[in-house]
């Protein structure tokens, strides 16, 4: 029979140091992160689990897991600064409708004086002066059709019809498809621009959403040709 022994009936391992152990002292030592403070002794690695011996390496029981607890605080200053920014933001919208109507009349009030400024420049005739007072007038009232018109009324007169089209089309387009004075500009903007399907468009629709004012259509249609 040879002499030689199946290595898994050797017993040598009874002898020599229980690996089991290192492992062990080594995740011990890797969970402390080895962030020792200097002048302390190293102290010698617990037995964490005593039933482990170099016959008997079967663990039988957990070890205790130590769970780190977030602090509240956080979570209440979170809260706060939450609940701050909320009422912030409830008093700037928090404004009865009187008080927006109060708002709105004292805007049309600053308007109103732009547009009476703006009238008298333009009577001089002063057309630069006044497109800029109706421009000023449109950063309180930005839904006011009256200043648009007036306005492009004066790049009519200084032939910038392109730019008195922007005017009149944010109005029908945006404020009001039936005002009367918008089609008429836009039908003699159209009419010096020798745009004549345009201008015959614009006076058919200032008829049809204006029948009332058939007679001041004619009479603008008379001007036009005179010399609008």
């Amino acid at each position: 029979m040879s002499a030689t022994r199946h290595r898994e009936l050797e017993e040598d391992f009874l002898r020599r140091p229980s690996k089991v152990g290192e492992v062990i002292n080594l995740l011990d030592e890797i969970s402390k992160g080895g962030k020792m403070a200097k002048g302390n002794v190293d102290k010698p690695a617990a037995n964490i689990i005593p039933d482990v011996t170099d016959t008997n390496f079967i663990v039988m029981q957990r070890g205790q897991l130590h769970v780190k607890t977030r602090s509240k605080r956080s979570f209440i200053q979170i809260d706060i600064a939450a609940n701050r920014d909320q009422m912030t933001f409830m008093r700037q919208i928090d404004v009865t409708q009187a008080e927006r109507n109060n708002a709105r009349r004292e805007r049309i009030s600053v308007a109103l004086n732009y547009r009476r400024l703006g009238n008298a420049e333009f009577r001089k005739p002063n057309f630069d002066n006044a497109i800029e007072f109706y421009t000023k007038g449109l950063e309180y009232i930005v839904d006011s059709k009256v200043l648009f018109v007036n306005r492009s009324l004066c790049y009519i007169k200084k032939r910038d019809y392109q730019r008195a089209l922007i005017d009149l089309d944010y109005v029908l387009l945006n404020l009001d498809g039936r005002c009367l004075r918008a089609w008429l500009y836009r039908a003699g903007a159209l009419k010096r621009m020798n745009n004549e399907a345009g201008y015959l468009e614009c006076i058919d629709n200032a008829r049809r959403y204006n029948h009332s004012e058939e007679q001041y259509i004619e009479y603008f249609i008379e001007k036009i040709k005179s010399g609008f």
